[in-house]
């Protein structure tokens, strides 16, 4: 079975910050799989097998 977690980066947190939370997730297990940006706002889209 196959997790899926919407990591979104809020429109005042700082980069370094969203940057340590993905980075986190990562030695979590979770990957990334696909990135969307509008304007300042990001999305990644993580995956995790269980």
């Amino acid at each position: 079975m196959i997790q899926y977690k919407l990591l979104t980066k809020g429109m005042f947190e700082k980069r370094k910050t969203f940057e340590e939370r993905s980075n986190s997730m990562a030695l979590e297990g979770w990957r990334a799989v696909s990135m969307a940006s509008e304007s300042s706002l990001v999305s990644v889209l993580m995956e995790k097998s269980r």
